[in-house]
């Protein structure tokens, strides 16, 4: 375990999701604290004085906290408590990169910098290894901490990795209960807020009321009530350690909303390292689960009304065509690409099997769809008017990102026309010149058929005039569809 700036992997993303996982959990689950406690203490005891540092840990890393079967050195009350919660963790970044971490000044690291662990634990030098059991899980970390800055040097950080070793060996044995030791009572773990099960999901499936100011450390509400709802979250405005932004909260625990939220988090992300040309939101913290922050400044949503806006159609969709076709030339990393791609045939084949489209359309759309299958471009995937703010600068900016992803051509351009008035003549004879500016007839008409042939939910909790208006914008495409769709697949 030589020190290497490339082991210093602290992706919260990542290693929430790593810490979620959960086979990993189940495998936490099977430490019985009660029977090695004794032997982690004699550890860490050790290790401290063979170190020479403030405090050292047996660090097991459970979904909402951590719990230290040995503890050497901590301040009190964490050191009677044996606990404490993921706002204080370095450790949940070794589980999530499954590779040691070196921190010589935590003050100084740009993600551990105000991590609660500096101040109320007194971390600030930090170097900590997996303890992997034998089937693979990382159940946590073996760490030593100091509470001034600490250059490790390799001989420590290799006996640092020793010791997680022999821990990783420990637990991966049965740990039988030992009849002559009392049973260590459970610990109580911290909680941010202290208001009972943070799993608890009511039986309505909407999970438990949230308060972002207490439960997200860092971010402070600027005001009340939220500043936009919709049936899967809630979004919150305020600052994040000073920042403004905002916070979006997950609120329907199915996994279809799981699922959306985790891709959303996913593609905020990925915009980090790689900002796309248009204003997309700047990734600031995510839990994974439940909780988004981004940065940026406030913007004025360009739709807000169930029925569409003429008015701000024509006059805002060139400027939203445009920036659509620069979010379609940026691309996320090599390895996101990839998991990034969308299977046109399944969707071709879900349809089919709903009976909305014919035998004959699904065999031309799998035709064309085959034939344009070299060509991917990253798309918003279900752009719309309402997805779409604009700043006080002019610039426009998007949101959502629910279904983005590496599409065929022309995908933002098809929802857009998709949901455009059917009589906006002006507005879908614009879609069309760009397509075929582009020479992009043909993935046009795959997307175009698919957003046009809805799913049974997607006009759910509309009004009367609301479904009409949609209906007949799905018509109206779905009819360009079809035209075209036999033209570019004649016998």
């Amino acid at each position: 375990m030589d020190p290497d700036p490339g082991m210093d992997s602290t992706d919260p993303v990542r290693a929430a999701a790593a810490v979620r996982d959960p086979a990993r959990l189940r495998a936490v689950a099977t430490v019985d604290e009660a029977t090695v406690d004794a032997w982690c203490d004699d550890l860490v005891v050790s290790a401290r004085a063979q170190l020479g540092t403030s405090a050292a840990l047996v660090s097991i890393v459970e979904r909402h906290g951590q719990r230290f079967p040995g503890a050497c050195g901590l301040p009190p009350p964490w050191q009677r408590r044996r606990a404490a919660p993921l706002t204080h963790s370095f450790c949940q970044y070794v589980v999530g990169s499954r590779r040691p971490l070196v921190i010589t000044d935590a003050r100084r690291h740009p993600v551990l910098h105000d991590n609660a662990a500096i101040d109320d634990l007194g971390v600030v030098a930090y170097a900590g290894a997996p303890i992997v059991t034998d089937a693979g899980h990382v159940l946590g970390a073996f760490c030593a901490i100091d509470s001034v800055p600490r250059s490790w040097t390799g001989t420590e950080l290799r006996q640092i990795a020793a010791y997680a070793a022999r821990c990783g060996q420990r637990f991966s044995r049965p740990q039988p209960t030992d009849p002559g030791r009392p049973a260590r009572p459970p610990v109580r773990q911290p909680s941010l807020t202290d208001t009972g099960p943070a799993d608890h999901t009511p039986p309505s499936g909407r999970t438990a009321p949230l308060d972002p100011a207490t439960l997200v450390p860092g971010f402070r509400i600027d005001g009340r009530p939220p500043i936009r709802m919709s049936r899967d979250e809630v979004v919150f405005g305020g600052r994040f350690h000073a920042e403004a932004a905002t916070i979006k909260i997950r609120i329907t625990d199915t996994a279809e909303a799981r699922a959306r939220f985790a891709h959303r988090i996913q593609v905020y992300a990925a915009f980090g390292p790689t900002p796309p040309p248009v204003v997309a939101g700047a990734y600031r913290w995510s839990d994974n689960d439940r909780f988004l922050i981004l940065s940026g400044g406030p913007g004025t949503m360009l739709q807000t009304r169930e029925e569409p806006d003429r008015a701000l159609t024509s006059t805002h969709l060139r400027a939203v065509v445009a920036a659509a076709a620069q979010l379609s030339t940026w691309r996320p990393g090599r390895e996101d690409a990839q998991m990034w791609q969308i299977d046109h045939h399944r969707m071709i084949d879900e349809r089919h099997r709903a009976h909305t489209i014919t035998d004959d359309e699904a065999r031309r759309l799998h035709d064309l769809a085959q034939w344009c299958e070299p060509v991917r471009m990253f798309a918003h995937g279900a752009l719309t008017m309402h997805c779409v703010k604009q700043l006080p600068s002019g610039r426009l900016t998007f949101t959502g990102f629910d279904r983005a992803g590496m599409y065929l051509p022309a995908r933002d351009l098809a929802t857009l026309y998709v949901t455009l008035p059917h009589d906006d003549h002006a507005g879908h004879q614009h879609i069309l010149h760009r397509v075929i500016d582009v020479d992009a007839l043909e993935p046009f008409t795959v997307n175009l058929f698919l957003a046009a042939t809805p799913t049974a939910n997607v006009l759910a909790g509309t009004t009367a005039a609301g479904r009409a208006a949609h209906w007949a914008t799905f018509w109206h495409a779905r009819n360009l569809a079809h035209r075209l769709l036999h033209r570019l697949t004649a016998d």
